[in-house]
């Protein structure tokens, strides 16, 4: 059976006044890896031993880490820039301290502010602006995966960073049909893995095969690269029906005036008729009969009220003419309805294995339940990695990952 998930160590390596110093694994007394779908840097935690060069004393910040490690078959390279410090201990001769890190990207991007229009003349794509800001901005080393968008802006930032740019730009942009059909929302999500950027659209992330099939409850002695199988997964939170009823996410109304010609609009919501044209992980799924409560009668020819009513101020003469302002408020009410969509189950478990998983898979969960052991059609289905967290301590040999994992929907037998 293949060790899968075992810790090598191949490179621990920080640069003080122009001189390296190399940690080996009898230094590390733990490591943290921290990535996340809605964040836009990776954090890296290592708790270092040092009795040697005593040069955990001398470090103040800003320090370049490189960092190199395998299970495996995968190996995960990180050149990084120490941020901070903590918990510094002196034991004698012996020197311990905990690291915090990140990309030079991320140093460099919070010494950013920038106060110019992007877009002149009639606009540019979204996705041309970001990958502009990553490459030529930022002059990354990484590269950006990105889904091309039908939306054009011209607009002028406020002293905002690239990553908050970025960030503002997702709320609001519309992904290109031909990258995934006849899209229903804005939407996009901006975050960092070992190897890139991802610039992706939520229509399109729901609508990839699955990477790898979770096995709850199921073990193997051979081991399957396609299959992770775990001892339990815990369902950590739904959606919280109270807060839904006051956020207005099954009904409500946005009054909007735009001041650029002060016209006046009502734009309705009702979940019940979003919610079968979105793209969702699992296509088959119908909203539970609760939802039905929010649907109009229409025998006896009366309609429920918003359970919140919004306004807004917006002026759409800032934005170039385009697919965005033709329908903005829509979008911005659409936009934000899918990111409660996206989020609104998750779940999460931990394994040894190896670390090829990164956030933005799409994952097939199978569980069982009942003496019969039936699958549980409901639990089961597609879900998307939404937060990865790794750590290795010198208590085990193995990397443990825990994996949080999110999906807009149920499954649904349609989808067996």
């Amino acid at each position: 059976m293949k060790d899968a998930g075992k810790f090598i160590l191949n490179n621990c390596a920080i640069e003080v006044n122009g001189e390296k110093y190399t940690f080996g694994l009898n230094h590390i007394l733990d490591l943290h890896y921290m990535e996340d779908i809605t964040k836009s840097s990776i954090i890296v935690a290592v708790t270092l031993t040092d009795s040697q060069s005593n040069i955990i004393s001398d470090l103040y910040g800003m320090e370049p880490i490189l960092f190199s490690w395998s299970t495996g078959e995968t190996e995960i390279t990180l050149p990084m820039v120490v941020y901070d410090i903590q918990d510094r201990h002196v034991y004698g001769k012996t020197t311990k301290g905990t690291l915090y890190c990140i990309s030079s990207d991320a140093v460099n991007n919070a010494g950013m502010k920038i106060s110019r229009r992007f877009g002149s003349g009639g606009g540019e794509l979204v996705h041309k602006m970001v990958t502009k800001l990553i490459n030529e901005t930022l002059i990354s080393a990484k590269g950006i995966v990105f889904d091309k968008s039908q939306t054009k802006f011209s607009f002028i930032s406020p002293y905002w960073d690239p990553f908050t740019i970025i960030s503002w730009l997702c709320w609001r942009t519309i992904p290109e049909p031909g990258e995934g059909g006849d899209t229903t929302s804005a939407g996009y999500l901006f975050w960092e893995t070992p190897s890139n950027y991802h610039f992706r659209a939520m229509d399109i992330l729901v609508g990839q095969e699955p990477k790898k099939t979770i096995r709850v409850g199921f073990s193997s002695d051979e081991y399957d690269p396609d299959y992770i199988d775990i001892d339990n997964l815990t369902f950590l939170g739904s959606s919280d029906v109270f807060r839904g009823l006051n956020l207005g996410s099954f009904r409500s109304t946005n009054m909007t005036i735009d001041l650029k010609d002060f016209t006046y609009r009502e734009i309705p919501y009702d979940v019940n008729k979003y919610y079968d044209g979105m793209k969702k992980l699992n296509p088959g799924a119908k909203l539970p009969a609760f939802y039905d409560i929010f649907k109009d009668n229409v025998e006896e020819g009366t309609a429920l009220g918003p359970t919140r009513i919004m306004s807004k101020v917006i002026d759409t003469a800032m934005y170039t003419e385009g697919k965005y302002t033709q329908d903005l408020t829509k979008q911005l009410s659409q936009s934000q309805i899918r990111n409660q969509f996206f989020f609104n189950q998750s779940a999460s478990f931990t394994y040894k294995g190896e670390q090829d998983l990164e956030c933005g898979d799409v994952v097939e969960v199978e569980t069982w339940s009942g003496k019969e052991l039936t699958k549980d059609i409901t639990q089961s289905g597609r879900y998307i990695v939404g937060k990865i967290y790794r750590s290795y301590s010198t208590d085990s040999e193995k990397l443990l990952t825990r994996v949080t994992i999110y999906r807009d929907s149920q499954g649904a037998e349609e989808d067996e």
